[in-house]
């Protein structure tokens, strides 16, 4: 009994004079945008300080900011900064996970969050112009590469490399050249913008199929864009979507492949830097396929936004009027040659 009393008496005294103090909500973090100076920030996570603090940050906010301190919640800074960080490595072993005292599994939640915030917004800046003034100066400004006529966007397929799924139907993920995938249709801007972006199919749908299943090609046909996209020969050529000729059988159907060719690289250029900038998408991102998605979708409104952020076009430029008018021919191939007809004689 005397243990008993004792026991209780060492409960007592110890729990009225155990150290107490303000809970710590804060996690061992060094503060990145103090870290590292401007180009060494921009080469680790594809932006500025700048750029990160009063953009990327405030847009995503709303949707990473946790409602309560309960678990000591990551900010939406540091959530931010490890996903444009994954996104530049593609890789979790790569990240600064051990200076921040952060385990792999909470990195992949931190990345799915980040990405499907980004995502959501992804309707919003990657879109069509939709004023009359703006589709206007598009359509000038593909005139201006290569004098063709009436472009609205370019459009092609590339494919995102990703890990075997496994699964009953991974092999559907299997591309023609051999490696997993996921299949990524784009309509570019003539500023290496994305217009359009369609990311849930998987590396063996071919890109025909892909565009003639998508929302995109009934918005052509029903006039609710206005103008005519640049395709390759994996499509089948309409009244809005224009391929070269295989077999050029004038001069004027040589001018025109000439003119379609240098007019649509713009979406080979746009690949290329959105690759570039945006490393994990050619990593092969070892995650789920819903994941995927959402981190394609993410990184093509990022792209939108840096191309913003750092605008160099000359809005003072000269533009050239063009006027094509789109008759509604039953034959893509009538419509070609009436173009060349047209514009390439």
């Amino acid at each position: 009994m005397d243990n008993l009393d004792d026991f209780v008496e060492f409960y007592e005294y110890s729990r009225k004079h155990r150290a107490s103090g303000p809970r710590c909500y804060l996690r061992d973090f060094s503060n990145p945008f103090e870290k590292y100076s401007v180009t060494e920030f921009h080469s680790r996570f594809g932006f500025t300080q700048n750029s990160v603090k009063n953009i990327l940050i405030p847009l995503l906010e709303p949707d990473l900011k946790a409602t309560s301190r309960r678990g000591l919640p990551f900010p939406p800074e540091i959530m931010v900064l490890l996903t444009l960080r994954y996104f530049a490595t593609g890789s979790f072993q790569k990240l600064d996970s051990n200076d921040m005292n952060i385990c792999q599994q909470s990195m992949s939640r931190i990345v799915t969050r980040v990405a499907n915030a980004l995502a959501k917004k992804m309707k919003k800046i990657v879109k069509f112009p939709s004023r009359f003034e703006e589709v206007n100066k598009v359509k000038r400004m593909f005139y201006n590469i290569a004098n063709f006529p009436g472009v609205i966007g370019c459009i092609d397929c590339t494919h995102i490399k990703i890990k075997n799924p496994g699964g009953l139907s991974s092999e559907v993920f299997r591309n023609s050249s051999g490696y997993f995938s996921i299949n990524v249709q784009a309509v570019v801007g003539p500023s290496l913008e994305f217009y359009n972006m369609v990311s849930r199919w998987p590396g063996s749908t071919h890109d025909s199929f892909i565009y003639n299943n998508s929302a995109l090609k009934q918005q052509l046909e029903s006039g609710n864009i206005q103008g005519v996209l640049l395709g390759d020969n994996d499509y089948s050529v309409s009244n809005v979507l224009l391929t070269p000729f295989l077999s050029p059988n004038s001069h004027a159907q040589e001018k025109y492949n000439q003119s379609h060719n240098m007019t649509r690289n713009v979406v080979d250029r746009a690949f290329d830097v959105w690759k570039k900038k945006f490393p994990c998408l050619q990593e092969g991102m070892a995650i789920k396929i819903e994941t995927v998605v959402a981190v394609v979708c993410a990184c093509a409104t990022l792209h939108n936004i840096s191309l913003q952020i750092c605008e160099t076009l000359n809005s003072d430029q000269e533009l050239v009027d063009v006027d094509l008018s789109q008759e509604n021919n039953n034959s893509g191939s009538l419509f070609r040659q009436s173009l060349v007809d047209k514009y390439f004689e």
